[in-house]
């Protein structure tokens, strides 16, 4: 009974968490209440705060669930270890599509993100901005090691690229935020980074 009890628990949460993190992508982090969530959850207020208590609460489990899984199926294309120039040219362009679709307004938690971290500097808040920067820059490293495995990439210099790499995906995000980002600048920022991996 306890067991059932729990999975059921587990599994509401799960739905909580998927919606809001919708509702999320669609308004970013500052605009979100509480009612907004029971609105998109179809939940009473009582039922959302059996299991969180605040906007900022949900927000960070949202950020913790995304970044558990935000890089699953790069790292099990990487166990079999594919070709390295297939695998980084479909990484690049799912960046590109995320990136066109942020820069044209649309449903993106990395609006929420940055509002989130512009308005909450504790250590915490910290912390857990720092673990989404380790998770991505684990999962660049982990790519562009394939690359020096394969001997396409001088294992010397996966380091740097993947910290350039990480500064040029950025940069991107911040220009398609503010509007000024065009698919002609993503193509020439990754075809100039893809001279130094070929």
């Amino acid at each position: 009974m306890e067991e059932q009890l729990s999975k059921t628990r587990k599994a509401k949460e799960e739905i909580i968490l998927a919606k809001a993190s919708e509702v999320f992508a669609e308004e970013g982090f500052l605009q979100v209440t509480m009612q907004r969530i029971i609105d998109a959850c179809q939940i009473s207020r009582g039922g959302l705060y059996l299991y969180f208590h605040s906007v900022d609460e949900l927000f960070v489990e949202v950020i913790r669930s995304r970044s558990v899984h935000q890089f699953d199926l790069v790292r099990e294309q990487l166990r079999s270890n594919p070709d390295f120039h297939f695998v980084f040219a479909e990484y690049l362009a799912e960046h590109k599509q995320r990136l066109l679709v942020l820069a044209a307004g649309g449903p993106s938690l990395i609006r929420a993100m940055y509002e989130y971290s512009f308005t909450h500097q504790s250590e915490e808040d910290r912390h857990l901005k720092q673990k989404q920067v380790n998770a991505t820059r684990g999962t660049v490293q982990s790519l562009l090691d394939l690359g020096a495995d394969q001997g396409v990439l001088p294992k010397e210099k996966v380091r740097l690229l993947a910290e350039e790499l990480m500064l040029i995906i950025e940069g991107l995000n911040v220009l398609a935020l503010t509007g000024e980002l065009q698919e002609r600048q993503i193509d020439r920022q990754f075809a100039q980074f893809q001279k130094q991996v070929h």
